[in-house]
């Protein structure tokens, strides 16, 4: 009986190692040498909320952009920090820019949802596209984002950026971003299949040809979900239009989180209500993580610690440890994260598991998610802040 189970999880291992090395060898990336046949203005789309750390970068590398025909409009979504003044520096340099100040939030709206409702309201553009405050652009960033969207033919176009990490959790947690993407959904049935379940899409750089954003129904029509960028995704697919997802590392990277706080928090704000806030799911999810990517390492330990295994139950814990190890080599080497933090990836889902728990709890226990000084309670939709 424990063979058998051993080696229904490692079947599951397989098949995730399969998505992982065909996601890894099918994604295209956005590249420098893509010139758009066309140049629409774009209307760079920035919501902030007490970004004073990182939105003077931001800005400084969209001015810098050579794509020539775009505008940059940042929302002020109630700061209390010196965002506003930072990005008013802006405003004197370069005519490109401008700022506006966010409304106050109301009933039923998620804070980034409205934001960005906010924005394309004020946006001129025939292409919209709406990065966060901590991205940072190399110079063909908007070149190659307009180049790709012509060239796939896609309504909305979605980059992943290159993640950047300097502390040891930021290099052991972040990394997972990847690979409860990479290795769970089959990146090519994405523009293939119209199935919504399969899409995804990342906030911090989405560029829609505005005609496609209003028909989905914006930020408008996923007001109230944590997850917005996701549900958007899902949107396009009903809606029968084109979703592409290019790897972005060499055109916007982001620096998401700087500590575990910040880390734990983010997670939590996202994971629950990212399952649509359904126990079974996310009790099914937290059983899965322990089994695939927790449990075959402490079984491992104890093979190495007790040698009271049979020799054929041996082998397939280390082979299951073997294709998670090889799972996370590939990805780290793909999208360019620390090698060396794979090796700690039974600890990274140990505590991704704590994180799934805490999200949980925030939300049945009637706290709701919390980020950036306003916590929403799902239940009903209302924010208190």
């Amino acid at each position: 009986m424990m063979e058998l189970y051993l080696l229904v999880v490692l079947g599951a291992i397989a098949v995730m190692s399969v998505i992982a090395l065909v996601n890894v060898l099918t994604v295209r990336s956005l590249t420098p040498s893509e010139h758009p046949w066309d140049r629409p203005l774009v209307s760079v789309l920035i919501p902030a909320r007490n970004e004073e750390r990182s939105i003077g970068i931001a800005l400084s590398t969209l001015a810098e952009q050579d794509y020539g025909n775009f505008e940059v409009v940042i929302l002020d979504d109630n700061s209390d920090d010196a965002t506003v003044a930072i990005a008013s520096q802006w405003i004197t340099r370069d005519r490109r820019f401008r700022i506006i100040k966010g409304s106050p939030l109301p009933e039923g709206w998620v804070g980034k949802s409205f934001a960005c409702h906010q924005l394309f309201r004020e946006a001129r553009g025939r292409l919209l596209l709406f990065v966060d405050a901590d991205t940072v652009h190399a110079r063909h960033s908007l070149s190659a984002g307009v180049a790709e969207l012509q060239r796939s033919g896609a309504d909305l176009l979605t980059a992943i950026p290159r993640q950047r990490t300097e502390t040891f959790w930021e290099h052991t947690l972040l990394p997972l971003l990847h690979f409860m993407t990479f290795a769970f959904l089959p990146m090519p049935l994405v523009s293939l299949v119209r199935d919504e379940r399969l899409a995804m899409a990342n906030g911090q750089y989405m560029l829609w040809k505005r005609e496609a954003y209003q028909a989905v129904g914006g930020h408008e029509a996923v007001k109230a979900a944590m997850v917005e960028d996701v549900w958007l995704a899902r949107r396009v697919k009903e809606t029968g239009r084109r979703l592409a997802i290019r790897y972005g590392a060499t055109a916007v990277s982001c620096r998401m989180y700087s500590s575990f706080a910040d880390i734990w928090n983010g997670f939590s704000k996202n994971i629950f209500p990212g399952l649509g806030c359904s126990v079974p799911a996310m009790a099914a999810v937290m059983l899965f993580s322990f089994a695939t990517s927790v449990l075959p390492f402490l079984m491992m330990i104890d093979v190495a610690a007790t040698g009271g295994w049979t020799s054929i139950a041996a082998e397939i814990v280390a082979a299951q440890v073997a294709l998670v190890l090889l799972i996370r080599f590939v990805l780290a080497i793909r999208f360019d994260m620390e090698i060396w933090s794979a090796l700690f990836h039974p600890l990274a889902m140990a505590v991704l598991i704590g994180i799934m728990a805490n999200s949980t709890r925030w939300v049945l226990a009637g706290e709701g998610p919390r980020w950036k000084g306003r916590v929403y309670n799902i239940r009903n939709l209302l924010v208190t802040r």
